[in-house]
């Protein structure tokens, strides 16, 4: 039976020949196999061979080097990675070389992700007849701030709860981009919970940041700063997609913030409720104050264009006419003239 990750260390032991790492989390999948790589070099497998396995891959390769050792050879770690779930043929040659261990061979599988179906395959259950299986689950979303907060704490860190929400809304569920920016806060070395304008400090020089910076200069209407932010951001090569899905994901936000709006109920009731964090919500809710629904509305339909022009599905200059949805969110554009 498939093992999580937090079982791992405890499942490990000398006897086991074969593992397999198997999921489409590549910070959790980096994390399995560190683990059991160090736990094999505690038995003395101290040697690593990868072969990295495309769909004509001559696993006669594989066979040759288990068999490959000197009298005085170190024992040995075998990596196989698989691009793609193993074929037909790729299932029956390991299914063979694991039938035949070799003492001085370790060997670590890693694939993409497997469902219950083939889990249960023969080629999985010979892996876990003589080793582990490992399934890596992703973290949900409602998830990620327990994770990120984990995740601190065994790096020394404390977080405040608006630093841990900035943190999740903008890594946007990337757990490697999330552990960057938290070993990046690491260098703080301060005994005082860390902050939403520490991180915003601490990741300055992070284009993903430079965006949502962008978007709070938009909100706030100081329409000068934005266009110099997107010179600059032009200059420093950031690709345009990247800002272009981040200000469609937060228009789709502020629409949904605006409807509720307009059944009656207060901004900030709203702000609340969509857990804007704390040192975002006035600027937000003078902003849904500041603007109606249908205004809303129609920077929506612009972003929708503004997405399809990025991506090369419409003409037209994506600096353009992000720089003018940028500006109509702060209310500095007359619509006559742009819409």
């Amino acid at each position: 039976m498939p093992i999580k990750l937090e079982q791992l260390k405890r499942q490990l032991n000398a006897e086991q020949f074969s593992f397999m790492i198997t999921g489409d989390e590549p910070l959790l999948m980096m994390e399995a196999g560190d683990s059991i790589r160090a736990f094999l070099r505690q038995q003395g497998f101290t040697e690593r061979s990868v072969f990295d396995i495309g769909r004509n891959f001559d696993f006669n390769d594989v066979s040759q080097e288990s068999d490959n050792f000197s009298l005085f050879a170190e024992k040995k770690i075998i990596e196989l990675r698989f691009e793609k779930l193993p074929d037909k043929a790729q299932q029956d040659a390991l299914k063979e070389l694991l039938e035949t261990p070799n003492d001085d061979c370790r060997y670590l599988i890693r694939c993409p992700k497997m469902d219950k179906r083939k889990l249960s395959t023969k080629w999985v259950k010979s892996i876990e007849a003589n080793g582990l299986v490992v399934q890596i689950w992703p973290v949900a979303g409602y998830q990620l701030n327990g994770w990120l907060s984990d995740r601190a704490a065994q790096l020394g860190l404390t977080l405040t709860s608006d630093a841990v929400q900035m943190l999740a809304d903008r890594s946007e569920g990337n757990l490697l981009a999330a552990n960057q920016d938290l070993q990046k806060l690491q260098l703080l070395s301060s005994e005082q919970p860390v902050d939403v304008e520490q991180v915003m400090s601490s990741v300055a020089n992070n284009a993903r940041y430079s965006v949502f910076e962008l978007l709070d200069t938009a909100l706030a209407g100081k329409a000068d700063k934005v266009q110099k932010m997107i010179q600059q951001l032009q200059q420093e090569g950031v690709v345009p997609i990247i800002l272009v899905a981040t200000l469609y994901r937060e228009v789709r936000q502020m629409v949904k913030m605006s409807e509720q709006m307009a059944t009656g109920r207060s901004a900030s009731d709203v702000v609340k409720e969509y857990r804007v964090w704390s040192s975002r919500s006035r600027l937000v809710t003078n902003a849904l104050n500041k603007l109606p629904l249908r205004v809303w509305l129609r920077i929506l339909a612009r972003c929708g264009h503004l997405d399809k022009m990025s991506k090369g599905q419409a003409e037209g200059n994506v600096w353009d006419e992000l720089m003018t949805c940028l500006l109509l969110m702060g209310g500095k554009l007359l619509w006559r003239k742009v819409i």
